[in-house]
């Protein structure tokens, strides 16, 4: 069951692919260079993914991590910075890789977390089309040109899960609940995706492109279907946990997000008939 359940991390490790779909008309002969790059990608992930999990069991025993739950949380928040420690043991360097991996992991993060809240608010912003369904107060820019009132919002969100946590003991246990809940919430979003592709397959002859991934229908269809399906499968089962609490946060999290989607353009269409 616990193999069922963790589904949702493997959906999570391709997250941000579709981030590179506004570059295919800058490569060169898209029709056949952007498969390539996406089946480039999928296959770098698997390969990695893989790897890692061979190099960790090589160098962890899975019975003393599976002792407990305390020794599962510890490896789970601290199990990459324990290899990188290992590693600089075995080659007499003492905590010099450690340090290393560290200090790239911190830049990286906070890279990461300026691109994760950025990027996505300026891509439904900056909007026409979509622009209309979002209420006027959350399109507000400060002087530099970056949606303040968007990232406030965000801060709001995720500082009310964060503080949620708090009732849990001990920070490794905190950061392995907040990594499960990411990798639940995150990927249900691509639901919205694959509903939003299969429409658009729907409408195939009526929307003109320059460039199809996959130009037959029935193949389209098929594996849009097929996403969507083993997407909403995962995170659902992703859902279920042993703990109470850690179950009931990973359930209403999701609802209360996908809520607020749905209020936000009802405010905006209120907005609009006021105007």
């Amino acid at each position: 069951m616990a193999y069922f359940t963790s589904l949702s991390i493997l959906v999570f490790a391709v997250g941000g692919c579709e981030k590179i779909s506004p570059y295919v008309n800058k490569v060169e002969n898209p029709s056949k260079g952007f498969p390539k790059g996406m089946i480039s990608l999928a296959i770098m992930v698997v390969v990695c993914a893989i790897l890692g999990t061979f190099a960790m069991g090589m160098m962890f025993d899975p019975a003393v991590i599976n002792e407990s739950t305390e020794s599962f949380n510890s490896y789970a928040a601290n199990g990459s910075y324990w290899a990188f420690q290992k590693l600089g043991e075995y080659w007499h360097v003492g905590d010099f890789f450690l340090i290393i991996y560290a200090i790239c992991n911190l830049i990286s993060q906070f890279a990461i977390l300026v691109l994760s809240i950025d990027a996505p608010l300026r891509m439904l912003l900056d909007n026409d089309d979509t622009r209309q369904f979002i209420p006027s107060k959350l399109q507000k820019k400060n002087k530099y040109g970056v949606y303040s009132n968007g990232i406030l919002l965000v801060a709001i969100l995720s500082g009310a899960i964060i503080l949620i946590q708090s009732v849990v003991p001990g920070a490794a246990a905190v950061l392995q609940q907040l990594t499960k809940l990411n990798s639940v919430c995150m990927p249900l979003r691509y639901l919205w995706v694959f509903v939003a592709y299969l429409a658009l397959r729907k409408a195939y002859d009526k929307i003109p492109a320059e460039y199809r991934f996959v130009k037959n229908q029935g193949v389209a269809k098929f594996f849009g279907g097929w996403c969507f399906l083993i997407t909403a499968a995962s995170c659902i089962l992703g859902m279920y946990s042993d703990d109470l609490f850690t179950f009931a946060l990973n359930v209403i999290t999701p609802v209360i997000l996908t809520a607020l989607g749905l209020i936000m353009p009802q405010i905006a269409k209120r907005e609009q008939k006021k105007a």
